[in-house]
Order: structure tokens, then sequence, then C-alpha cells
């Protein structure tokens, strides 16, 4: 009965906290965040129309995430990506949400197929892509 109780209790603590992260997900993610919210947390939300101008063209380098609102890895990423975005104002970090219709020629384009890609992006360039969940760590020492 014991081993019930702490089942259930630690699925219940596993619902809440994917519900918290979902919550957060959705004001850092979101394409309805409003822009002041986007800039606050310094992850800037980018599809087809203005993916070329934010990222191709960006003087910094980009840490560029491909997400799915379905993607339970990538909730796990929100963390990572805030935490660079607030802490290096000298990388550009972006983020495209695969699931838009309005992202889906960059989706194409990139041929990206799992969630969370994470590619880093120099002058216009891929130079490394990491496929699922990536540590800051790992994703900084690319960027040296």
């Amino acid at each position: 009965m014991k081993n019930k109780t702490k089942l259930i209790i630690e699925i219940a603590l596993f619902i809440l906290a994917l519900v918290s992260i979902t919550f957060l997900y959705y004001f850092a993610g979101n394409e309805t965040a409003d822009e002041e919210d986007m800039k606050d947390v310094g992850i800037v939300h980018v599809n087809d129309s203005n993916f070329e101008e934010i990222v191709l063209n960006s003087d910094q380098p980009v840490i560029l995430e491909f997400f799915s609102n379905s993607c339970p890895p990538c909730l796990t990423m929100i963390p990572t990506m805030i935490n660079i975005a607030k802490n290096n104002k000298d990388i550009k970090v972006v983020s495209v949400n695969a699931s838009e219709k309005e992202s889906e020629r960059v989706v194409k384009e990139y041929n990206i197929q799992a969630y969370p890609t994470i590619l880093i992006i120099k002058n216009g360039k891929v130079v490394k892509n990491f496929i699922g969940a990536t540590n800051e760590e790992t994703i900084m020492k690319e960027l040296e």
C-alpha cells in the first residue's frame, strides 16, 4: 500500500512539474506573448517571414532552437535557453515553433525532423547542430 501511495505522489508531482513548465514555456516561447515579455527574457521568436533578417543577417552568433508544442524534451530546454539569453548579450537566442504553419519553410529548409533541434549559426552558416535536449555548458563550449 505504501508503494502505491508513493507512486501516486510521484506521478502527481511529475504532472504538477509538467504543468508548471508548460505554463513557463507558453509565456517564454509562444507567439501570443507580447513583444515586451519576449525582450525581457531575451529570446526572439522567428518564423518564415523574419528568419533571414533576424538569423541569417545577424552580426552576432545565433543559438537557434526548433521546438514543437507537443515536445516534452523541448520543455526541459526552457530554463537553459532563458539562462543563455539573459547571461550572454553578445549572443542572439532565437526560437522557431515548428508547430506553426508560418514556420514550415524554415523547418523544411533545415530538414528538421526531431525536437528540440538546436543550431549554432555564425555569419549565416550552421557551424554546429544538436538534436535533443542539450545542456548549457555543451552549447556554450561550441561558441568559444
